[in-house]
């Protein structure tokens, strides 16, 4: 059973979701293009160099200098994961990831 006293009065409740949900409609829709451009720039820097099979499985940029990259990127110095990368870039290019 739940205690009620616990509960956040409804109004409060209500105000803080529509808040939330606004907020997030506006950073959803500010990184839209910026997470595009990204995308496209990461499916481009994985695919193969001109005249190279895609199925060479060689790419412009190795998948590791990707991760330093945006680490370099990143104002916090953590950027992506190789992981992440991966995972991005077989979403992109509709490959599966090497485990």
């Amino acid at each position: 059973m739940k205690n009620p006293g616990r509960l956040p009065p409804k109004e409060q409740r209500i105000a803080a979701e529509k808040a939330l949900l606004e907020a997030a409609r506006e950073y959803y829709k500010a990184i839209e293009e910026p997470t595009r451009k990204f995308n496209e720039a990461l499916a481009a820097a994985a695919g193969p160099p001109e005249g190279v099979p895609a199925s060479d499985k060689k790419s412009l940029v190795t998948r590791r200098r990707m991760v330093e990259i945006t680490k370099e990127a990143d104002p916090e110095g953590e950027g992506l994961k190789l992981y992440t990368i991966l995972k991005i870039v077989a979403a992109l290019t509709g490959d599966t990831p090497d485990e």
